[in-house]
């Protein structure tokens, strides 16, 4: 995958994305047990948004 910048972005568990995304990357997604609600509302909960996947875009790209 070269040296770019990695974010990975899954609705579950981010167990193993850290071989993906390596130690610099980051991780969107559930970092615990889950819950029941409309997904719309689950993904704010989790930290599950665009704006957190653009943030660490940025941070990633030193931006």
């Amino acid at each position: 995958l070269g040296d770019a910048p990695r974010i990975g972005v899954e609705a579950a568990c981010g167990f193993g994305w850290d071989r993906w995304t390596g130690e610099t990357g980051a991780f969107i997604g559930m970092k615990s047990f889950g819950a029941s609600a409309p997904i719309k509302e689950l993904y704010e909960k989790f930290g599950i948004t665009a704006e957190a996947v653009a943030k660490a875009a940025k941070s990633a790209c030193g931006k």
